[in-house]
């Protein structure tokens, strides 16, 4: 009996001690987990910690966050520059820009290749399709592709056609009377944005990561790469403040900072304190933004993780005689993060009435006919072939007999012209 109340109790004591240690395992596995070699981060998943990051050994010193929050401006500008700089050790190529894409822009470590725009996940044998998108388009700023043109903390790869519309557009409001870009080849049918003739908007989930960017470019590179203004790129400073902080750092961009530094030495400040960008251009932060350095001056945004209790359908448009439509796809409405692509919808084609005859067609040569689509009004002209050798021959015989002045020889004629012609219906 002795040895069974003791047992009894081992046992549970046992017990207990687990579940003393049950919250503290619960916590530890909430933390993002981060590697220099590979992006481990999740897409929408709000990064609300720099625990885990190379950050604490980066900022030290006269680069450390309590003494870059005493700046502002132009000092401000000066401080990040020869900190980025100084510690940007190894210059990458453009073939870095492709050939490292599955360890900087994959997600979890799987190796795929997320693109910007989309968030679509590629391979990097779909290549042919997507390719690298200068976040801030060359020919806003340095026009080549070395020194800014090649930093991996700004060339992003992209699906081929969302780059393409985007072009050398500044970011920036795009309007109700916006065109809506889907993806093509590799995100086929997977909207990516809307632009006008002025301006490209990106998707919710993805303005703070080109704001972001664009800061980076602005401060690391600035006259040594011709990014001099950051409204060279961007609608204006107020739009840009605006998406960096309605898209706040997730544990994905997270993960592409730690991969870069592993590769360049240099970190993007405005990723791990996105607060600063307020302070260079002398604003006040936002009350209550949520931050990876922490809260300034509110209540923490929680967790990270979304449920996606809210979703919208964005980018639905019916087709028309020539342009597909979309169904739309199904994002997010807190955190903007893609649930499901829709799909196209084939174009319907045109409908036309009876054509009109412009020119008439000979034996030697065809004519024009005139069509009028009836749903939207498009003129389409074709060419009708020239008329059948026989038909031709038989009617110029007619002219002839007749032209002849009549007599036996031109009634005969005619009469077997006309027998011919009733024989054939």
């Amino acid at each position: 009996m002795k040895k069974h109340i003791q047992k009894s109790a081992a046992f549970l004591i046992a017990v207990l001690m687990l579940l003393a240690l049950v919250p503290q395992i619960s916590v530890a596995a909430a933390q993002p987990s981060y590697s220099s070699s590979s992006n481990m981060g999740t897409r929408g998943e709000i990064c609300t910690t720099l625990d885990g990051t190379g950050a604490e050994d980066y900022y030290t010193g006269i680069y450390s966050y309590d003494a870059l929050d005493d700046l502002s401006g132009s000092e401000l500008q000066a401080t990040l520059k020869a900190l980025m700089k100084s510690t940007h050790t190894y210059q990458s190529s453009y073939d870095d820009c492709h050939y490292k894409a599955n360890k900087t822009d994959c997600e979890n470590g799987n190796g795929m290749v997320s693109l910007i725009y989309t968030s679509y996940s590629a391979t990097m044998s779909q290549w042919n399709g997507w390719n690298r998108e200068h976040v801030w388009p060359q020919s806003l700023g340095g026009n080549t592709k070395t020194g800014g043109g090649a930093d991996l903390h700004h060339i992003r790869p992209s699906d081929s056609g969302v780059n393409s519309s985007r072009g050398n557009k500044k970011y920036g409001e795009s309007g109700t009377n916006a065109t809506s870009k889907y993806g093509t080849d590799p995100a086929v049918g997977v909207l990516g944005g809307t632009y006008n003739s002025t301006y490209f908007e990106p998707l919710d989930s993805v303005k703070g990561d080109v704001a972001r960017i664009c800061l980076y470019v602005y401060v690391r590179w600035n006259s040594e790469w011709g990014a001099t203004s950051i409204t060279k790129v961007f609608q204006s400073v107020d739009v840009l403040l605006e998406w960096c902080a309605l898209d706040p750092v997730d544990t994905w961009e997270m993960g592409r900072n730690e991969v870069v530094e592993g590769i360049q030495g240099n970190r993007n400040v405005f990723i791990d304190y996105p607060e600063l960008a307020w302070l260079l251009f002398d604003r006040e932060i936002p009350e209550g933004m949520t931050t990876p350095s922490g809260v300034t001056g509110g209540t923490t945004g929680g967790s990270g993780t979304c449920e996606h209790q809210s979703t919208e359908i964005r980018g639905a448009s019916m087709p028309d005689c020539q342009q597909d439509g979309h169904t739309g796809s199904t994002y997010c409405s807190d955190c903007g993060e893609l649930l499901s692509a829709g799909s196209v919808i084939p174009a319907l084609g045109h409908v036309f009435g009876e054509p009109e005859v412009i020119v008439e067609a000979t034996e030697q040569a065809g004519g024009t006919v005139k069509k009028v689509c009836t749903v939207c009004s498009s003129l389409v002209f074709e060419d009708t072939p020239k008329l059948a050798a026989t038909e031709a021959s038989d009617n110029t015989v007619v002219i002839i007999a007749v032209a002849a002045g009549g007599g036996v020889s031109a009634l005969a004629v005619l009469f077997l012209v006309l027998k011919k012609l009733i024989l054939k219906k």
